[in-house]
């Protein structure tokens, strides 16, 4: 058995490695990586060496066999402790066990199908207030559109109602993921009890957003009968009702944290992914006219409802390939070896990190000929079923598998068919696509559009 460090890949600098790379355009640098030296490739960046797998078996031995052995990396959970407090996307281990058990029952997907008349009537108001011909930042529409969403699925309260604190909640969650974008990009993590000007950011944010959500937990208790917590329907009274195998509650902290990871991960990945989904759409014509054939031919003139979504497959096929070519989280956390261990032929040592990324596995040209092309054909059912598991996970995989997958694919099935049955978009002439690989992947500078009526 040979070390991982005699795998092969790039040389780089002292100490430096292949960061400038990485800097410049990670996502396209680490594809690169993939394409040129294999399922198994090995690349440093300040001081750390890396192993970047490609090859589905792998990922799965990884992320199902092995996912005891390979936690997120205690700096990368330092970081997203800073964003979104400890919850189901910064827990390790049992905890992690723990605190899945006691939210999946919020996921079921009873609860979440009620959701849809929701995510329609948000959808046709916002249309309502679109014009033939009005240019706007898509990127941003739809992040309003779906933050609105998930704060109804979360907290219960109507729109209008709960304009204000969602606003809040999303401009606190903004400032500090801005925050922690720039810190999963530094060598350095300074800690959050110096008295820097980004660290008083932070608090000052974070102070807004706590407040804010125990206020709201604080709320839903007062109006107990009884002491009982009565079920509306919402994610924070299931999450207020859960209990775990020893039947303990969540403390109020512990729903707390799961709201705001259920804040940020419900509305920032879905209104990327339908951000990339209208640009490829005014970028390739023939599946547009499909698209809109489809919706045409189901919906007439009237707005999507969950019956429907059946006798739309092609707008899933849309939303998957769009996902594929740009998903929202394009790479998975860094995993750190807990143990010396064996992964593809390779010994990795206590302490040695792993890199997967979405983003790369879903260019495999060996599971996606001619991967960079827009083929919404990919996923038809037969073409699907053929793909070995982890050649595509938009949504991760193994036992960390969003939470909230099939909540996040309605709604976009949901939105896609709204919006296309009355509009389509165009790309504003002024428009560049570069892509900006923070947390999430977005565009650079939004992406702005034209939207034209097509009634």
């Amino acid at each position: 058995m040979i070390h991982a460090n005699t795998a092969p890949g790039p040389k780089g600098l002292p100490f430096f490695g292949v960061a400038r790379h990485l800097i410049a355009g990670a996502p396209v640098y680490t594809s690169h990586l993939a394409d040129t030296y294999g399922p198994f490739a090995r690349f440093g960046a300040f001081g750390n060496t890396f192993y970047l797998i490609s090859d589905p078996e792998l990922v799965r031995e990884a992320l199902v066999t092995q996912a005891a052995n390979f936690p997120k990396d205690d700096r990368d959970v330092k970081i997203l402790d800073r964003v979104i407090g400890h919850g189901l996307v910064s827990s390790n281990g049992e905890e992690h066990k723990r605190q899945r058990r006691l939210t999946q029952p919020a996921f079921h997907t009873r609860r979440i199908d009620a959701y849809a008349g929701v995510m329609v009537d948000y959808t046709e108001a916002m249309l309502d207030e679109w014009g033939d011909g009005a240019t706007m930042d898509v990127n941003e529409t739809m992040r309003e559109l779906t933050m609105y969403i998930v704060a109804r699925s979360l907290f219960g309260a109507d729109r209008v109602a709960m304009r204000d604190t969602a606003e809040r909640i999303g401009q606190a969650i903004h400032v500090i993921q801005a925050i922690a974008d720039k810190e999963f990009q530094s060598p350095f993590l300074l800690p959050d009890w110096l008295p820097t000007p980004t660290n008083r950011r932070r608090q000052e944010a974070t102070g807004v957003l706590y407040e804010t959500i125990d206020r709201l937990i604080a709320e839903r208790r007062a109006t107990a009968v009884d002491g009982q917590i009565q079920d509306t329907g919402d994610l924070l009274s299931m999450l207020l009702l859960s209990r775990d195998e020893s039947g303990d509650r969540m403390s109020d902290q512990e729903v707390r944290d799961q709201l705001v990871t259920l804040f940020v991960a419900g509305h920032e990945t879905t209104s990327n992914a339908l951000t990339w989904a209208w640009y490829l759409l005014s970028q390739h014509p023939e599946v547009e006219e499909r698209l809109h054939e489809e919706v045409d031919a189901v919906l007439g003139e009237r707005p999507p409802a969950l019956s429907d979504l059946p006798r739309l497959p092609y707008t899933m096929q849309v939303i998957k390939e769009a996902m594929r070519l740009y998903p929202p989280a394009w790479v998975i956390n860094v995993r750190r070896a807990a143990a010396d261990t064996t992964l593809g032929g390779y010994q990795l040592r206590r302490g040695e990190l792993l890199w997967i990324s979405p983003y790369v596995m879903h260019r495999r040209p060996a599971y996606f000929p001619d991967p960079e092309r827009f083929d919404p054909d990919r996923w038809t059912p037969e073409r699907e079923r053929a793909l070995p598991k982890f050649a595509y996970m938009p949504f991760g995989g193994g036992p960390r598998i969003c939470i909230g997958n099939g909540f996040a694919l309605m709604e976009a099935h949901l939105i896609v068919a709204a919006v296309a049955r009355r509009y389509r978009l165009r790309l504003a002439p002024s428009q560049a696509i570069a892509l900006n690989a923070q947390i999430t992947l977005s565009n650079h500078g939004g992406m702005h559009m034209i939207a034209e009526s097509r009634h």
